[in-house]
């Protein structure tokens, strides 16, 4: 990252975060248009992993709501600067609802280790951001490849404490540790894995590569699981929801565990299904590991296409 691009990424922040919500509604709609009449990689992504996941709903039914959720996507960039930026105390003041806190409560109160899954889904940095108020979290990310890019992410996702440790052994060491000393651990369930460390899942009735991470977790340290999401509401308001897990997520079968775990993450989509990032190429692998053609399948989307097909 450059000093210029460090420039306007901090002006950027800045602007977002001093923007009333009708101000960044307009320019979500703009720019959510913009993407929309382009045909962007963004629309093409969002389309294809709607069609895969949805394949009986009705065409003009899926568009509408790939307009909708390229508006939350776009939506939520801006809502980065306000978590990044606003002090805690005025972050909280925007949570009106606390849905579910009681499951990890219980789980904090008996000494286990807790693995909290948090998809992409609503603003998933400031539910992290709500709860490191009281618990102490440990969550891997991929480390950018700039020295100066990493330096000014970790800034600001842990100014309340979190710790974000990298996807290397050493990093992997950190998060059994923390399990087994009875802390919180933080995992995006839904982010697609190497070839080496996944395995096919159902996810939306589809089989889609599924991360092994979170059931050697669970197995090697004995720690629970628990979903979490930060919902953002009509007005600008979060309502921050905690879910129970599958329970197959438990089991020691593999398979059958990473079932668990992706019907964990849905239970939380249906929720908010226009919060979810569908731009992400969650179905980037077909089950015979060859990369899915994102740009040939959404020249096909459109005729007449049967699920089995998609």
């Amino acid at each position: 990252m450059s000093p210029l691009q460090k420039l306007l990424a901090r002006a950027f922040l800045r602007i977002a975060a001093a923007s009333p919500q009708s101000v960044k509604k307009a320019f979500a709609r703009a720019c959510s248009w913009i993407m929309w009449r382009s045909n962007s990689k963004a629309r093409m992504v969002t389309e294809c992993n709607l069609a895969i996941s949805f394949p009986g709903m009705p065409e003009d039914e899926r568009l509408r709501l790939a307009r909708r959720c390229l508006y939350q996507f776009t939506l939520s960039l801006f809502e980065v600067g306000r978590t990044w930026l606003w002090p805690f105390e005025r972050l909280e003041s925007r949570v009106v609802r606390v849905v579910g806190l009681e499951l990890l409560q219980e789980l904090a109160a008996s000494g286990a280790g807790t693995v909290l899954l948090v998809p992409h889904l609503g603003n998933w940095e400031l539910a992290l951001l709500l709860l490191s108020k009281d618990y102490s979290i440990t969550t891997l990310y991929k480390q950018p490849k700039s020295a100066e890019a990493d330096d000014f992410i970790r800034n600001f996702r842990q100014r309340r404490g979190t710790r974000l440790v990298p996807g290397t052994p050493s990093g992997l060491r950190s998060l059994l540790k923390a399990l087994r000393s009875g802390q919180v651990v933080a995992v995006l369930p839904d982010q697609v894995p190497s070839r080496s460390s996944g395995m096919f899942a159902p996810f939306f009735g589809k089989k889609t590569l599924t991360m092994t991470l979170v059931a050697n977790l669970l197995q090697r340290t004995k720690a629970k699981a628990i979903c979490c999401y930060s919902k953002l509401l009509a007005n600008g308001d979060y309502e921050l929801v905690l879910k129970a897990v599958d329970d197959r997520i438990y089991d020691a079968n593999l398979e059958t565990s990473l079932t668990g775990l992706n019907a964990s993450v849905e239970n939380c989509v249906v929720d908010c299904i226009e919060q979810y990032q569908w731009q992400y190429k969650r179905y980037k692998y077909l089950p015979n590991m060859e990369p899915r053609n994102y740009r040939d399948l959404h020249s096909r989307l459109y005729v007449d296409l049967s699920p089995r097909e998609i």
